[in-house]
C-alpha cells in the first residue's frame, strides 16, 4: 500500500515537472521569438524606429515575467533537494509586511492600490523566513495584479490559539470556478492582470508546495467581479 502510495506521488511530481519545462520553454521561446523578429524588423527597415521604440515596453515586460519565472524555478528546486532543512526563527508579521510594502512600492503606486495591515503589531510566528517571505510576497503580488486601478489589497492577521491565520484579500477582478479549482496546478493558462500584467503561471503552485512544507494550510475563495481572498493557518 505504501509502495502503490509512493509511486502515484513520484509519477504525479514528474508530470508536474514535465508540465513546468514545457511551460516555461514555450515561454522563452515565444519571447526569443518575438525578440529576433522585432531586431530582424528594425535591421531590414521594414518597421520604423517609432514603432520599434513603442514595442519595447511589452518586450521588457514579457522577459520581466520571463526572468521571474526563472527565479522562482530555481527556488522552488533548490528546495526540493535532498537535505534542505527548514530555518526556523521568530518572526514579526508586521515587520515583514512593512518589509514587502517597501518593496512593491513601485507596483502600488503605478495602480494606486493602497496595501493595508489589519491585526496586531506583535504579532509572530515561529518559521522559515525564506519560505514565509515568498508565500505572502507572491500572494500580495497576484493581489495587486488582478486588483482594479484605485483598488484596496488587506494583510490580515489573526491568532486563534496555537494557531495564526494571515489572509490577503484583494476587491479586484476574481476568478472562475475553473481557475479556482487548479490554482495550484498548471493545467489552467494564466491570465493577464487588470492593467494587462503578464502572469508567469507559476507563483501559486509553488506557494501551495512551500505552505506543505511549512505543515500549514491555503485556501482561496473568489467570485469574479467581487476580488479574492487566500487564507493562510499555520501553527503559532
Amino acid at each position: 500500500m505504501k509502495d502503490q502510495i509512493l509511486i502515484e506521488q513520484l509519477i504525479a511530481e514528474s508530470e508536474l515537472k514535465t508540465k513546468w519545462l514545457s511551460l516555461i520553454a514555450h515561454d522563452f521561446k515565444g519571447m526569443f521569438s518575438s525578440l529576433c523578429w522585432l531586431l530582424e524588423s528594425f535591421e531590414n527597415k521594414t518597421i520604423s524606429q517609432d514603432i520599434f521604440l513603442s514595442m519595447l515596453p511589452e518586450i521588457k515586460q514579457i522577459a520581466d515575467k520571463n526572468s521571474k519565472t526563472l527565479e522562482n524555478t530555481f527556488n522552488w528546486v533548490n528546495l526540493q533537494s535532498k537535505g534542505f532543512n527548514l530555518q526556523l526563527e521568530d518572526i514579526s508579521l508586521h515587520d515583514l509586511f512593512l518589509q514587502l510594502k517597501e518593496e512593491m512600492q513601485q507596483q502600488l503606486v503605478s495602480k494606486k492600490i493602497n496595501l493595508k495591515y489589519i491585526g496586531a503589531n506583535d504579532a509572530q510566528i515561529n518559521s522559515d523566513r525564506f519560505l514565509l517571505l515568498f508565500i505572502l510576497k507572491q500572494t500580495i503580488d497576484n493581489a495587486i495584479k488582478y486588483s482594479n486601478v484605485g483598488g484596496e489589497v488587506k494583510v490580515r492577521v489573526e491568532r486563534d490559539s496555537n494557531l495564526i491565520h494571515i489572509f490577503i484579500e484583494d476587491d479586484g477582478m476574481g476568478m472562475n470556478d475553473n481557475v479556482l479549482d487548479n490554482m495550484a496546478t498548471l493545467n489552467v493558462s494564466p491570465y493577464t492582470g487588470s492593467m494587462n500584467e503578464k502572469g508567469a503561471g507559476l507563483s501559486m503552485v509553488i506557494v501551495n508546495d512551500f505552505v506543505e512544507k511549512l505543515k500549514g494550510q491555503m485556501n482561496i475563495i473568489s467570485l469574479p467581479k467581487k476580488g479574492t481572498v487566500v487564507k493562510f493557518k499555520f501553527s503559532f
